[in-house]
């Protein structure tokens, strides 16, 4: 007699643990739907002139021509480039900056109003002084990129680092710790969290800072799209290339940064595991 072959029995929990996953996607795709629909009904209604505020389909269909091109592909590839170079440097920059001016007092002290006042300095007025310097450039690109988010990034990564409880220094300078050994093994380690979200502050520092100074002098870029779509007056265009800047933002703070932080405060105990 021949057995009847068993089917392993389906893991319930895991399955239920993915769509867990899922679930703080729900209320962004239902103010999604939302803001569609509203913006279908403005349309229909004729509130606005069809020329000045298309409708969502042909918003899509110049995003889709400008996919087919290869423009969008291309703008997106160039932007995130600069963007991953230039941020990259900053947070280098802004570490070094920060770590300076909290351990030693005095340089922190001379350096901190500076540093808080070109951290709300407009980076868009760097752009006469980089298109001197650096005329239509990548160069000049990457410049106002890093100067846009390095000062953000220093004032929020020296904040990061004056949350770690000087006990943890006192304690790990007993035990034989000193220099880049307590920095590694103890400062970063400790203000971690706060330095996740000092990162995001001086991403979206950047982000701006770069599309910025694309619409301004870039030949190749999302900025340089959107730039082109306003002189040819193809506001679907335009449309489409903000949506896709938006899009952009959010996949990478809902895809890294908040995926990292919640990953940090999971492991440190801060929220429950699942």
């Amino acid at each position: 007699m021949v057995e009847p072959v068993k089917t392993p029995p389906v893991n319930r929990d895991r399955e239920s643990g993915i769509w867990r996953n899922y679930l703080h996607l729900i209320p962004m795709v239902v103010v999604a739907v939302a803001f569609v629909g509203l913006w279908e009904l403005v349309f229909r209604l004729q509130i606005r002139p069809p020329y000045l505020l298309p409708s969502p389909s042909t918003v899509a269909r110049a995003l889709y021509d400008l996919w087919i091109s290869g423009a969008l592909p291309r703008a997106i590839a160039a932007t995130l480039v600069r963007l991953g170079v230039g941020f990259l440097i900053s947070l280098v920059l802004g570490a070094i900056l920060a770590f300076l001016s909290v351990h030693f007092t005095t340089f922190g002290k001379g350096i901190q109003p500076y540093i808080l006042g070109l951290q709300t300095f407009p980076s868009i007025a760097w752009v006469p002084l980089t298109l001197i310097w650096f005329g239509f450039s990548e160069t000049g690109l990457l410049f106002v990129t890093i100067v846009g988010s390095l000062f953000a990034v220093t004032a929020s990564f020296a904040d990061a680092l004056r949350t770690v409880p000087p006990v943890y220094l006192k304690a790990a300078r007993n035990m034989g710790s000193d220099g880049m050994d307590l920095i590694l093994r103890v400062t970063v380690p400790a203000a971690l969290p706060h330095l996740l979200t000092a990162a995001k502050v001086g991403w979206s520092f950047a982000w701006r800072s770069l599309i910025g100074a694309e619409i301004i002098f870039a030949t190749v870029g999302l900025g340089f799209v959107l730039n082109e779509g306003a002189a040819y007056l193809l506001l679907s265009q335009v449309i489409g290339v903000m949506i896709v800047i938006l899009v952009i933002g959010v996949v990478v703070d809902r895809g890294f940064f908040s995926r990292t932080e919640e990953w940090t405060r999971r492991r440190r105990g801060l929220i429950p595991s699942r």
